[in-house]
């Protein structure tokens, strides 16, 4: 077709002339020493690259959304690679770190799994010093800040949610892994596996897991039976770690006195401020009810 219309053929040699005039075009030619042969096979790849290389330069869309083109030789002729953006491999890396929290988080509450910052409602002063107190605590940790956070107050004061807002809000940074683990659910947990060792749910396995995340929320210490094993094992968690959020029913008192002395010491270990009491905040849960 092209060499039976003169006007069409004439049109394709401008376009394979200004392709062959891209710097780009003229740099790769010249770094891959390209015969007359090799870069007349290369044409089409040339304008491939061309037309992706401005698509993607200008923020529109390219045949592979989210890759880049890259010009390399394969078997004596130019050809179109396409590269994960950085953007992209970010976006891939938050999402799995989405679902490793979605699968491993053992939560007792499944409406804290939708909780962010976003649906936090604050209306109070107290609960809006809460929020505030919180987002300033994401910011801490995603600028590599160590030490623990503690939040004691009663039920269904917005600890868990908020402690949950954090870890999403952790996730933005890459290579971030983070966790929410509700204390006495695990306990239940380890109780069952040790009647039936099929159950994936090993003191091992928790200790892997509990110790391996940047950061970990510790939900609802001292709502479990308080034992010998199970302070054996909240030792051993926070001894693994040195970022971590807890949440408590109880006050620094009652702590005190539920708990040995090392956990009391660990609880508290680089707390500085990071500390906030809910106590002034009304159970969401009861204040929603019409009645």
């Amino acid at each position: 077709m092209i060499g039976k219309n003169p006007k069409i053929k004439d049109n394709f040699k401008k376009l394979i002339k200004e392709v062959l005039n891209d710097q780009e075009i003229k740099d790769f030619i010249s770094e891959n020493s390209m015969s007359e042969d090799e870069i007349s096979r290369s044409h089409s790849r040339f304008f491939e690259y061309v037309k992706e290389r401005d698509k993607f330069n200008s923020g529109e869309q390219t045949l592979m959304k989210g890759h880049k083109p890259v010009l390399v030789m394969s078997d004596n002729f130019a050809t179109v690679c396409y590269q994960e953006t950085e953007e992209l491999t970010r976006t891939r890396k938050q999402q799995k770190d989405y679902k490793r929290l979605n699968r491993d988080s053992i939560i007792n509450d499944n409406t804290v799994r939708k909780a962010t910052f976003d649906n936090f409602i604050a209306e109070t002063e107290e609960e809006k010093a809460a929020l505030g107190f919180m987002k300033r605590i994401a910011q801490y940790y995603k600028k590599g800040g160590t030490g623990n956070t503690v939040l004691s107050g009663p039920a269904g004061t917005g600890k868990s949610h908020l402690s949950m807002a954090v870890l999403k809000e952790c996730l933005e940074n890459e290579n971030t892994t983070v966790l929410f683990i509700s204390f006495s659910e695990m306990l239940d947990l380890m109780k069952d596996y040790f009647g039936n060792k099929s159950s994936p749910y090993s003191p091992e396995y928790f200790k892997r897991l509990m110790s391996e995340v940047d950061l970990l929320v510790i939900d609802d210490i001292g709502a479990e039976k308080i034992t010998e094993y199970s302070q054996d094992v909240l030792t051993k968690v926070l001894d693994s770690r040195t970022e971590t959020i807890i949440t408590t029913n109880l006050d620094s008192k009652e702590l005190r006195n539920k708990y040995h002395g090392r956990i009391y010491s660990r609880i508290f270990r680089g707390i500085d401020n990071k500390a906030f009491n809910f106590k002034d905040i009304k159970d969401k849960r009861v204040s929603q009810l019409p009645f």
